[in-house]
């Protein structure tokens, strides 16, 4: 394996990383919600649904939330895809938490059920990821530019963000 898209930072010692973008967070609802934004504090945990464990995305909407350090807090339902999590919050099973780029194929109806969080939005940062020997870095460069030459301009932009660990 040469290269990997991953969500970073891993803090792995023999692997280099550069960020591509950064993809912000958004609450999933079953209905569109009255506030602009939230914050994770609102999130219920009861309410919540994840990606099952192994997945990064999975540990990134724990820490967001702070879940780990509340015990009495039981997570309803786990699964293995983001449509799954989208098609249980629309048949009123539960929230979720999504990345920006799962967002983009939503249609316009679902797209009201989407909340951004308050600034400093939490983000994930997506980076190729390398072996430290590997020596073909301008490989690595071209292709690094020709996913950003793919992406939605909204996704390039470094606002004001908290990326939030793995």
């Amino acid at each position: 394996l040469d290269v990997g898209i991953l969500a970073t930072p891993l803090h792995e010692s023999s692997l280099l990383e550069q960020a591509l973008f950064y993809e912000e967070f958004y609450l999933y609802t079953p209905q569109a919600q009255q506030k602009n934004y939230i914050v994770p504090e609102d999130i219920n945990p009861n309410e919540l649904l994840l990606l099952e464990e192994g997945h990064c995305l999975r540990g990134q909407v724990i820490n967001l939330c702070e879940l780990r350090r509340s015990e009495d807090k039981q997570l309803v339902y786990q699964s293995g895809s983001l449509e799954t999590l989208i098609h249980l919050v629309d048949s009123q099973q539960g929230i979720t938490i999504l990345p920006e780029l799962a967002t983009l194929r939503l249609d316009k109806e679902r797209q009201k059920q989407l909340t951004r969080f308050q600034k400093p939005s939490p983000v994930r940062e997506i980076s190729l990821v390398k072996h430290r020997n590997f020596v073909k870095s301008r490989l690595i460069e071209v292709l690094g530019e020709e996913i950003l030459s793919h992406l939605p301009k909204d996704l390039k932009r470094k606002k004001e963000m908290l990326v939030v660990e793995l």
